[in-house]
C-alpha cells in the first residue's frame, strides 16, 4: 500500500493522502506535510492603482489669501485658472520664454517655459498639497517625460499624455510596491512587472491595472505560477510549483485547480484527472514507479471504492 501526498488547493493548500488501492483518505500533519512541502498561501492580492492628478488634486489644504487676478501683465493659458501673478516675457499679450506664475487662489504655481502663454517645454507644477510635477509640458498639459511625486512619497517616473500616465513608465507606492512597465491612460496596461513590499513579484501582462493575459507570479517563499490569468487571478492553464519539487499543470478558476491537470510530486508519483475549486473530483488516475491505479473523488474524498 502506497501513500500518495498532494495539495487540496493552491492557494489554500492542504495535504491529503490517499491509499493506491483503497479505501480513505488521512489528513497530514505536523512533520509529514512539512516534507511534503505544502505551505498555507493566501490569495494573489491585487497590484495598487495608481494615483493621478488629472488636471489637479481635489484635496485643497491651507492657502495663502486669494489675490487679485493679473492685470496689465502677460496673460497665461488655460483661461479657466485665474493667475494673480506672471513673470515672464510676452509675446502678442502671453506669457513667452522662461518664467513663473501663480494662482489668485494660492494653490498652484508654474516655473518653466511659456509658448504664446501655454505652459510648453521644461517646467515644474506644484499644488498646494505637496504634489509635484517635473518635467515636459506641451499646450499646458503634461505631455513627454517627467515625474509627479506625492507627500507621502508615491511617484511615477516616466511618458506622460495628456496629464495621465502614457507609456513607459515606474509608480512607486506609499508602502514601496512598485510597477514598471506600459501605462495606457493612467492604467497599468500592456506588458509590466509588479513587485509587492512583501516581495512577492509578477511579470506579464496588464489591461486596465489588473493581471489579464499571461504572465509569471513568484511567491517570497519559492512557489510560482506561469500561465494564464484574468481579474488578478490564476484564471485558464498554467503551472504551479513549490520549493519541494511538487508541480500542478492544468486548468485553474478564480485561483484554483479546475478542470482537468496533474499533480506531479517529488518523488515522481504523479495524479492526472479532474480537479473542482482546488479539490479533486471526479474520475482519476493515479500513476506510480510500479502500477496505474484508477480512482474517483468527490469533492477532496477518495470514493473509489464506494463507487464500485
Amino acid at each position: 500500500m502506497r501513500r500518495v501526498i498532494g495539495p487540496l488547493s493552491i492557494l489554500a493548500v492542504a495535504l491529503l493522502t490517499a491509499c493506491a488501492t483503497g479505501g480513505g483518505t488521512n489528513a497530514v500533519t505536523g512533520d509529514a506535510a512539512k516534507k511534503a512541502g505544502g505551505q498555507v498561501t493566501t490569495a494573489i492580492p491585487a497590484p495598487a492603482a495608481p494615483l493621478s492628478v488629472s488636471p489637479s488634486p481635489e484635496t485643497k489644504v491651507a492657502r495663502p489669501a486669494p489675490a487679485a487676478p493679473a492685470k496689465g501683465r502677460c496673460k497665461v493659458r488655460p483661461d479657466s485658472v485665474p493667475w494673480a501673478h506672471v513673470s515672464s516675457g510676452c509675446r502678442n499679450g502671453y506669457a513667452h520664454g522662461e518664467g513663473r506664475a501663480r494662482s489668485v487662489d494660492g494653490w498652484r504655481s508654474y516655473t518653466g517655459m511659456f509658448v504664446d502663454g501655454a505652459f510648453s517645454g521644461r517646467g515644474t507644477y506644484e499644488w498646494g498639497n505637496g504634489v509635484r510635477y517635473t518635467g515636459e509640458f506641451l499646450d499646458s498639459r503634461r505631455n513627454g517625460t517627467g515625474t509627479l511625486t506625492y507627500a507621502d512619497s508615491r511617484s511615477y517616473a516616466g511618458e506622460f499624455k495628456d496629464n495621465a500616465y502614457h507609456g513607459r513608465g515606474t509608480y512607486t507606492d506609499a508602502d514601496g510596491s512598485r510597477y514598471h512597465g506600459d501605462f495606457q491612460a493612467g492604467y497599468y496596461h500592456g506588458r509590466g512587472t509588479y513587485t509587492w513590499a512583501s516581495g512577492d513579484t509578477y511579470v506579464g501582462e496588464f489591461e486596465a491595472n489588473q493581471m489579464s493575459g499571461t504572465g509569471a507570479y513568484s511567491r517570497r517563499n519559492g512557489d510560482r505560477y506561469v500561465g494564464e490569468f484574468r481579474n488578478n487571478q490564476m484564471n485558464g492553464r498554467g503551472a504551479y510549483s513549490w520549493p519541494n519539487g511538487d508541480e500542478y499543470v492544468g486548468e485553474f478558476r478564480d485561483g484554483k485547480m479546475h478542470g482537468n491537470g496533474t499533480y506531479t510530486h517529488a518523488d515522481g508519483s504523479k495524479y492526472a484527472g479532474e480537479f473542482r475549486d482546488g479539490k479533486k473530483n471526479g474520475p482519476g488516475v493515479l500513476t506510480t514507479p510500479s502500477e496505474e491505479i484508477a480512482q474517483h473523488w468527490s469533492d477532496g474524498r477518495n470514493v473509489t471504492n464506494e463507487s464500485r
